[in-house]
């Protein structure tokens, strides 16, 4: 039965990863002629399964909204899961928050969208996942976790998330997850003046501990990361002391960055691209630099972000173009409202075009690490058996 479950994960993994070298050749054909249309189904559909979480971080301050009884229940998820799997077949599905294991439906979730061959990602900060809770999640079938650490200085990390505790908190789900089976666990690092120097550590930590990547993501404003309403409405958030540092101080950026490349090169668990990478170092010396916003932004053609009230955004800084709850994806994904949405993101010069989710980038080789990661377990499997 594991052997059989194990044996599925590979070819779902290997068809999403054609359906993704097809999708990325063909956008770059199809938006010469039609920039306001995607002919392809997106293959990213982002969750924000709540805003609420319980850390304090300085980087997203998801943390001040309350808890709201509008966000979707489980029935309702899987109703919009199920539409989107008729719709697009095989998809890539993250969910995301503030700290989505706060709902208690997360692993019925999970449970859900792999039945349906849905590959998931779930974003988490760590504090509530036990040795309890790292079982269920193994055996949910999630193809990948990740898990925040900022650095791997205890005192840096916790600053930034807002917790005395949390580096604690991070190594202990690390240790807790070291038999995963073939399920996905990596670390997401936000980029900021005080960990610059902590990059290349991070990534020798990642494959000192047997990890399968770390993806690097830069700072951003806090209006790239907005809070809604169940009616779509933003609410304005402090621009944060964090993103106020940014290219105040570029001394060692180069060489950090020089070095993360090519430890890419050298085999090291880099989930980000050589040139992506090479971008961030851009940014972060000046968010403003112009080799930056010459870049094409691919939120139109890429990715189906839904927020907690099932309100979906082609960008997550504009007004929704549909809600789930109402309408099928397929309407919503090809509507007037969408269509005028991916005109106005063609002219915007907004430096959130690097975002991992934005950045456009056919990086086989972490296409190839993430679908290998399965084929030890059936060799393993096939041998015992």
């Amino acid at each position: 039965m594991i052997k059989k479950i194990i044996n599925k994960r590979v070819i779902i993994r290997a068809r999403l990863g054609f359906r993704y070298i097809v999708k990325y050749f063909s956008d770059e054909i199809f938006e010469a002629f039609n920039p306001d249309y995607s002919v392809l189904k997106p293959l990213d559909v982002v969750i924000e399964r709540t805003y609420s979480c319980n850390l304090r971080c300085q980087t997203c301050f998801r943390w001040t909204s309350k808890p709201n009884e509008k966000e979707l229940n489980f029935k309702e998820w899987t109703a919009v899961i199920e539409k989107l799997k008729n719709w697009i077949g095989t998809f890539s599905l993250s969910i995301t928050g503030g700290e989505p294991f706060l709902r208690e439906d997360m692993i019925d979730i999970i449970n859900f969208a792999t039945t349906k061959d849905i590959t998931t990602t779930v974003g988490s900060n760590a504090t509530l996942i036990d040795k309890k809770l790292a079982e269920r999640i193994v055996s949910s079938g999630l193809d990948s976790l990740a898990l925040s650490l900022n650095s791997v200085t205890p005192g840096v990390h916790n600053r930034m998330r807002g917790d005395e505790g949390n580096f604690g908190d991070v190594m202990r789900v690390i240790e807790l997850l070291k038999n995963r089976g073939n399920m996905w666990l990596s670390l997401g690092t936000t980029i900021i003046n005080e960990n610059i120097s902590e990059l290349v550590d991070l990534a020798e930590f990642t494959r000192d501990k047997g990890l399968d990547g770390i993806t690097f993501q830069p700072l951003m404003e806090t209006s790239s990361l907005p809070i809604f309403d169940e009616k779509g409405e933003s609410r304005q958030l402090p621009e944060g002391k964090y993103f106020k540092e940014l290219g105040k101080n570029s001394n060692g950026i180069d060489e950090v960055f020089e070095r993360l490349i090519t430890m890419k090169t050298e085999g090291y668990p880099i989930n980000n691209s050589a040139r992506h990478l090479s971008y961030m170092c851009k940014y972060l010396k000046n968010p403003l630099d112009p080799e930056i916003l010459k870049l094409p932004c691919k939120i139109g053609s890429k990715n189906f972000p839904i927020d907690p009230f099932g309100n979906v955004r082609i960008c997550s800084l504009m007004e929704p173009i549909g809600n789930l709850r109402d309408d099928l994806p397929e309407k919503i994904w090809n509507s007037d409202k969408a269509r005028n949405q991916r005109q106005m993101i063609r002219k915007c010069r907004k430096s959130c075009r690097i975002l991992t989710c934005t950045f456009k980038n056919l990086d086989l080789g972490f296409k190839l690490r993430k679908l290998s990661r399965s084929f030890p377990e059936v060799f393993k499997k096939g041998a015992d058996k």
